[in-house]
């Protein structure tokens, strides 16, 4: 590969990959892609990051020729996770391009991949519209707000190519394949060979050539129905159109008998209410006619809807930054309530936590109040940040904690109502929302 200098910041040591795979051992063999091999291991963080001292786990992803990708698509993954940055897409750590080995090293996401728990049965209903949840939103920013007049449309959507950290958290991986394309115009169309995998790729687009965002959104309606029925994109199991997942639910659709290939623990679970909004996203990515396709956004919109009708949770608005620290959650099951709030504070709030207890007591936390706004000393620009909170119970107000400067937000609810708090977190308490249960 040709020097670049503005990819020299994440170029990595073939010696330190060597190091922290053993030399490609087999015990550290985790998968395997299109791209090659895919291996586990430790390296440490560099002295240019700003995470504090230590390692970091990694997923280590070794470049076979003869899978048949190669230069241009190792180029393509760089060049993408180097420019674009999301909660829902998969962290670039570096790469290496030295020694006869091309190698992509990303942040290793502790559960693997959403392909691996498609039949798993511990998996709920309300996990699985969160994973869904998450992937569609990293679509609808590389759709719409990954830069500025193009988007990214990605060719290879899958549930493989979905990963899952540690909370269950969507990362969509695997960029090798993606395109850039205008977003000045209503429709972006590009005329290139028909790439993707099998049981996955839009007909339209094999069809014609033509790529499109929509031609994503056919990929992702494959992967609502691969969570929502726990089999794979190519069934196999028959020798006419439902040996693919797509010809097998529109086989059941034309029948009215979706409800026999849904998963059945599934079945047990699912509010028909919220079974009936995923379905009416999930059978619209499927259209054979483009036009009539969702936008990712609308995908997000209607996944949230099916999302609380299951959970009759809904989110208050979200007070401080949309874009600063890592996303966070407490959720609350309804035999829980909060039994201590820890927080650390000064000028502005450090860090929050959260013990619950299963027993019942008569204290309700009913309301919260706080300020949020940019705190000069921060050395990160003008992030507002949440520089105080306060508590209201049925029994006493308890804060404020920290200093009350900016914005003041409020917000208050029937007692029984609470059920959890949501928001972001770096260094500092960046926002600041709560879960509640939805209104009748």
């Amino acid at each position: 590969m040709s020097n670049i200098p503005e990819l020299d910041h994440l170029k990595l040591s073939l010696d330190d990959i060597k190091l922290a795979t053993n030399n490609f051992a087999d015990d550290n063999l985790i998968g395997h892609g299109g791209f090659g091999r895919v291996y586990k291991g430790q390296l440490p963080v560099s002295t240019r990051s700003s995470e504090p001292a230590g390692t970091i786990n990694v997923a280590i992803k070794r470049l076979d020729g003869k899978h048949g990708q190669g230069e241009h698509e190792f180029l393509m993954e760089i060049f993408m996770l180097a420019s674009y940055k999301h909660d829902n897409l998969v962290t670039l750590i570096g790469f290496t391009d030295e020694g006869g080995e091309k190698i992509i090293v990303y942040k290793h996401e502790a559960r693997g991949s959403l392909d691996k728990y498609l039949a798993n049965k511990d998996l709920t209903w309300s996990q699985r519209l969160q994973i869904c949840l998450g992937a569609a939103r990293g679509l609808v920013y590389l759709h719409s707000g990954a830069g500025l007049g193009h988007r990214v449309l990605h060719r290879d959507i899958k549930s493989s190519n979905i990963l899952l950290d540690v909370n269950w958290e969507a990362k969509i991986s695997d960029f090798g394949l993606s395109k850039i394309g205008p977003t000045n115009q209503a429709h972006t169309f590009l005329v290139t060979k028909a790439c993707g995998t099998i049981g996955y790729v839009d007909p339209q687009y094999v069809k014609t050539g033509t790529l499109s965002k929509e031609s994503d959104v056919y990929s992702f309606g494959v992967v609502l129905f691969e969570v929502l029925c726990g089999r794979f994109a190519f069934v196999g199991e028959y020798e006419d159109e439902r040996r693919f997942l797509v010809g097998l639910v529109k086989h059941h659709e034309g029948s009215k008998t979706l409800d026999k290939i849904i998963l059945p623990n599934l079945q047990e679970q699912m509010k028909p209410d919220s079974l009936d909004a995923f379905l009416r996203i999930a059978l619209q990515c499927l259209n054979e006619q483009k036009k009539y396709r969702p936008t990712m956004r609308s995908i997000v919109q209607e996944l949230e809807i099916a999302l609380q009708l299951q959970t009759n949770i809904t989110s208050t608005r979200l007070w401080g930054s949309f874009a600063g620290g890592e996303p966070w959650s407490i959720r609350l099951e309804s035999h829980q309530k909060l039994r201590k709030i820890f927080i650390d504070h000064q000028s502005f709030i450090y860090s929050i936590a959260f013990a619950t207890q299963d027993i019942n007591n008569d204290l309700e936390i009913i309301g919260i109040q706080g300020t949020f706004g940019v705190v000069p000393t921060v050395p990160f620009g003008n992030i507002p940040l949440i520089s105080s909170l306060c508590f209201l119970t049925n029994k006493k107000t308890h804060g404020p904690f920290g200093m009350e400067e900016g914005t003041r937000f409020s917000e208050s609810w029937n007692v029984g109502s609470l059920r959890g708090f949501y928001g972001r977190a770096g260094s500092y308490l960046d926002s600041f929302g709560c879960l509640l249960k939805a209104m009748p």
